[in-house]
């Protein structure tokens, strides 16, 4: 968790891909072992989180991604009979809009060791581990998936996954290695680009292609089976280690390629990300308007009103510090 929404605390300790991310968990496993029902199960709480009770199932409460850094081996319970029932889960999820991040596995360096659930799922987003000189490490389980005879390339891309360097219990610190470690990265990194461009949530497909086509290309002189480690995607990297500045730079661009962010009510506010100015252009006629933005705390920052209506207009936002907000007309 350190390493996907954590900060710094002011003595000198900086984790965290994205600091201020908001978070929620569920717990899947007793005691270090979990089974397919209680990994599906809060897949499912996942969804549509409920209250303590498990009563009033809400899906606006939903994660815009999850960090998986577990696998379910036959010793759990999953097997080739049941992978498809975890397979359906996960796309469920994906249709849904929410990017399921999963650890590729500590079981390298052999090829074909990206092997277990829900890893190997086609709708999983799959993390392999590198070194801080961005080698793969040699634990960092290996694609093409065989173990479903599918053949399907994973992992989907890398991440830092050796000595990393996170929080642990009592307000302590620690580092520890593996594609538990690297997954995190990632998840942290879905954070950051929809933090970037609102718009990207629950567009997995999107989020999924920018990491990828943004990542820094690494080769290797490992081929599995009639895949050479020097095509990108390759078994071992995927398409590379991930260049969280690069993707955040390809979210911005998305917004700046369209004028028009959004319509509310009959009303187009651009750009986003705005800088001292937004602009707002009326397809009402002389009917009212008031805008009201709020800060990222639900404080209202800045409000005006339109009685006459207006045609367009530019609003200076000058004063507001930097930072993420809402509007209201």
């Amino acid at each position: 968790m350190g390493t996907m929404a954590g900060g710094d605390d002011g003595q000198g300790n900086q984790i965290g891909v994205a600091p201020g991310a908001r978070w929620v968990a569920c717990r899947n496993m007793e005691q270090g072992d979990g089974t397919p029902a209680t990994y599906i199960e809060c897949f499912e709480w996942f969804l549509a989180p409920t209250d303590l009770a498990g009563n009033n199932p809400q899906p606006a409460l939903a994660p815009h991604v999850i960090n998986n850094s577990w696998a379910c081996p036959e010793s759990e319970g999953c097997n080739a009979s049941n992978w498809a029932t975890m397979q359906m889960v996960v796309a469920n999820l994906k249709a849904a809009g929410i990017v399921v991040v999963v650890s590729a596995g500590n079981s390298g360096p052999s090829c074909s060791t990206v092997n277990t659930p829900a890893a190997i799922f086609e709708e999983s987003f799959s993390i392999g581990a590198t070194r801080s000189n961005d080698t793969i490490v040699s634990f960092s389980s290996r694609g093409p998936v065989l173990a479903d005879s599918s053949g399907r390339m994973k992992p989907n891309v890398s991440a830092p996954g050796v000595g990393v360097r996170s929080s642990i219990r009592n307000g302590q610190y620690a580092a520890f290695s593996g594609t538990s470690m690297a997954g995190p990265h990632v998840a942290g990194l879905v954070a950051l680009l929809i933090s970037a461009n609102p718009e990207l949530a629950g567009q997995v497909e999107t989020i999924e292609t920018i990491i990828e086509q943004t990542a820094v290309p690494m080769l290797s002189d490992q081929n599995c089976g009639d895949i050479p480690g020097t095509n990108i995607p390759n078994p071992v990297y995927g398409y590379g280690r991930v260049d969280a500045f690069a993707a955040v730079q390809r979210a911005l661009e998305l917004v700046s390629a369209t004028e028009t962010v959004a319509m509310t009510n009959g009303v187009d506010i651009f750009p986003n990300p705005f800088g001292a100015e937004i602009n707002l252009r009326s397809h009402l006629g002389d009917q009212a308007l008031r805008l009201d933005v709020y800060n990222a705390a639900g404080l209202l920052v800045f409000s005006r009103r339109w009685p006459q209506g207006l045609s367009s207009e530019t609003v200076s936002l000058q004063g507001l510090p930097s930072g993420m907000y809402l509007y209201r007309l």
